[in-house]
This record gives structure tokens, C-alpha cells and sequence, in this order.
């Protein structure tokens, strides 16, 4: 798994080739068959009538030599064929936007076992800003980077595919105190106990493997009572 802040910047290009450039991007471990022009699918956090968003990632991960070949949104158009298209993919990228909205959309279509389960098969999430938020066991620091939850959603449990939570879009021009102050006031001791806070800012990205996790750039880890750099 990827997790971001920023597509644009060096440390999330550095980290995304780590784990899909040619050196081990191969066939496809999901469809043999696949061509490289399939292999990346695209999930929408809200709709995009104009698919503008989408565009605009697919010229990015073509600077990196990578095509990003299906969208999908959870809001309309959305169909059982589109869902396994994309779950044949060998890397789905998780689109940035209203973290509240993109859960919603996931809950509503019964979606987390199924990315639990793509994963234990091999595949690859790259999560930008809300899309790397889902990933976590709770969403609940998105507050702290601006957004907020006008669905009133009561179950703000995201996917729990690693133990960490994380927080993109952070001011960490203090070495992270100001934000680690704001995270330890919103979020339960026992939580971030439980959970580590990474904290990421836009010029920064991670890599979680089953081995730990890799920083790029200069993100930070708070447990309630520490911050550690991730390197």
C-alpha cells in the first residue's frame, strides 16, 4: 500500500515506483492476461461528471510510464462488471476528495471485505489524501485536514487493512508538534495507543508492507506520546 498526500510530489513518485516500477511491476499477479494499459484502475471518491480528476491522474502515472486504464464511480454508473474490472486490476488507485463521502459510498456498497480481500491477493492500493485515510482502521482524524462530516456519519470505521491511522496535508514545519497537540485533543489516547497517527505532508508519502512501514520524504508516526520520524 501507498499512502499520500501529494501525486505531484517527488517523495510519492519515488514511493509509488518502489512498488510498481519496471523492476517489479511484471505480469499482472491477478490477470495473467492483462496488458500494462489495464493493470491500474481509478476509484472516484465522489462523482466526476467531467472525469476531470481522472484525467489528470492518468497523465501523472504516465510521467511514471504507467497507464491508468478504468474508472469507477460509486455514485453513478457504478456496476457489479465495472467493480470486478477494477478488482482485476494489479493496482487500484483511491482517489483524494471528501473523506466523509468516500466511506459513505464504500459502506453503502458493502465494499471493505472486498478490498480486504484483494489485497491478501496480491494487490496493490495507492491511497491519495481520503483514499489513504479509508485504508486505516478510522477516519476519524480528518478533521484535522479540513474536512468535514456534513453526512453525519455515525460509523466513521474505515477498511483496517493496516494499524495506523493517518493523516495527509500536515503543517510539520515544527517537527509535527502543533499537529500532534490538535491530534491528541481530538483523538482518544487509547486510540492513537492502538493506532499510531502518521502524519504526512504534502511533500511526503509512505509504503506499508507486511514488513513495517517506509517512509519517503519526512513523515512522522505519534502514538499519543511520541513522534518519530519514519525513514
Amino acid at each position: 500500500m501507498v499512502l499520500m498526500s501529494d501525486l505531484n510530489s517527488a517523495a510519492s513518485q519515488a514511493a509509488i515506483t518502489s512498488v510498481l516500477g519496471p523492476s517489479v511491476l511484471g505480469p499482472s499477479v491477478l490477470n495473467q492476461g492483462a496488458s500494462k494499459s489495464t493493470s491500474l484502475g481509478y476509484l472516484a471518491s465522489g462523482h466526476e461528471p467531467e472525469q476531470s480528476y481522472y484525467r489528470g491522474t492518468q497523465q501523472q502515472y504516465a510521467r511514471l510510464g504507467m497507464a491508468l486504464g478504468h474508472y469507477l464511480d460509486l455514485e453513478q454508473g457504478y456496476t457489479q462488471a465495472g467493480l470486478d474490472r477494477l478488482l482485476n486490476c494489479q493496482a487500484i488507485h483511491l482517489a483524494g476528495g471528501d473523506t466523509f463521502q468516500f466511506l459513505a459510498q464504500v459502506q453503502k456498497r458493502g465494499l471493505m471485505a472486498e478490498f480486504a480481500d484483494y489485497l491478501n491477493r496480491g494487490g496493490i492500493l495507492i491511497g491519495l489524501s481520503a483514499g489513504a485515510m479509508l485504508m486505516t482502521p478510522s477516519i476519524a482524524c480528518a478533521p484535522l485536514c479540513g474536512d468535514e462530516n456534513h453526512l453525519g456519519l455515525s460509523d466513521l470505521d474505515g477498511m483496517g487493512l493496516l494499524p495506523y491511522q493517518f493523516l495527509p496535508h500536515g503543517d510539520l514545519s515544527d517537527g509535527g508538534v502543533a499537529l500532534s497537540v490538535r491530534a491528541a485533543c481530538l483523538l482518544e489516547a487509547a486510540s492513537l495507543a492502538e493506532y499510531p497517527l502518521i502524519l504526512c505532508g504534502d511533500e511526503d508519502a509512505v509504503v506499508a508492507t507486511k514488513a513495517g512501514l517506509r517512509g519517503f520524504g519526512q513523515p512522522l508516526l505519534f502514538d499519543g506520546v511520541s513522534l518519530m520520524s519514519l525513514v
